[in-house]
């Protein structure tokens, strides 16, 4: 993959969008009990659909680092990048629940394990995948096609089985994120040499049925125990690596232009100052309006929409400030 590969552009927006709607549909499914069913289902739809985006983000990385030659420069200025990155908005994010929440927090020595905000998680865990991006690649360039077949298989198997087991599910969280860098490649590779688009239909169906499984599940299991019963959309269990690998595959082998609008490209540059900011406009809305006041349906979209615009104003105007545009970079 030399040239620019644009079904990353469009993937990347799409997942930063979805991200946002994650953390916007999270605080109406929170609200169990207090917003009718009705309405917690439709969160549930929103919250469990939009579980694509952090695979998909993986995968885009995976793709694109184990295809490519290494450079020890450029890996060495990644993980210095992702470092800088993981320091500066924890504490970016200590001080805005500090003076902004009045959030105090006395356990700084934890940030060395663990993002002061839940969301951050994504930067502790794509760092220590690029930390070893070199030994996998060269364990993956010299697998025969066989072995990594039933590495696939045994991916999905304890994916399965985590659903039941949760010391395996303990365990086998980092393993998920990892399979997902890992099938990225593979997939793509799949997507544009093999891909024959009759199992376009597969692909839409698949989705749909993951979706909807993950979606029934969590409701049924929220009814039952009278609370928010989220693990069936956890980016570990079947039904969102169906879901993400599926709609990972089918943007890929269907857009075949050499081009794209620049204004998609310039959206991708922004994806991850959207993921990093984004939490400081979720914190705004929930603090002014009642989430639980305005329907599911209208709040989601509506909220998701206001947060997601303000986040790619501020990141564009952090990027053209050449003191502070590391910080979305």
């Amino acid at each position: 993959m030399q040239k620019r590969e644009y079904t990353f552009d469009i993937l990347r927006v799409i997942s930063m969008a979805l991200v946002v709607v994650i953390h916007v549909s999270n605080v109406y499914s929170r609200s169990f009990g207090i917003i009718s069913n009705k309405q917690f289902l439709g969160s549930l739809f929103f919250n469990t659909t939009a579980r694509v985006s952090v695979p998909i983000f993986f995968m885009i990385s995976g793709a694109l680092l184990l295809d490519r030659k290494f450079d020890k420069k450029k890996y060495i200025k990644r993980i210095i990048k992702f470092l800088i990155l993981i320091v500066v908005w924890d504490i970016i994010y200590l001080l805005w629940e500090y003076y902004f929440l009045g959030i105090t927090y006395d356990k700084l020595y934890m940030l060395l394990i663990q993002p002061y905000r839940a969301h951050l998680w994504f930067l502790y865990t794509i760092l220590l995948l690029y930390l070893v991006q070199p030994i996998l690649k060269k364990v993956l360039d010299k697998t025969d096609k066989k072995i990594k077949i039933v590495l696939l298989i045994i991916w999905i198997t304890l994916s399965t089985i985590s659903i039941v087991n949760n010391t395996i599910a303990q365990v086998f969280t980092i393993f998920s994120h990892m399979g997902y860098f890992i099938i990225g490649k593979y997939l793509y590779d799949y997507a544009k040499k093999k891909y024959n688009r009759e199992y376009n239909p597969l692909l839409v169906s698949s989705t749909i049925a993951a979706i909807t499984i993950s979606v029934t599940l969590n409701y049924i299991y929220s009814i039952k125990y009278h609370m928010f019963y989220n693990l069936f959309f956890a980016y570990r269990t079947p039904f969102i690596m169906v879901a993400s690998m599926a709609l990972y595959t089918l943007v890929i082998a269907n857009y075949k232009k050499e081009h794209l609008s620049k204004f998609i490209t310039i959206l991708s540059s922004m994806s991850l100052g959207v993921y990093l900011i984004h939490g400081i406009f979720l914190d705004i809305t929930i603090k002014y309006f009642s989430y639980q006041e305005i329907n599911s349906l209208l709040g989601i979209t509506g909220f998701s929409l206001i947060i997601l615009i303000c986040s790619l104003m501020s990141v564009y105007l952090i990027k053209k400030t050449k003191v502070l545009s590391f910080l979305v970079e």
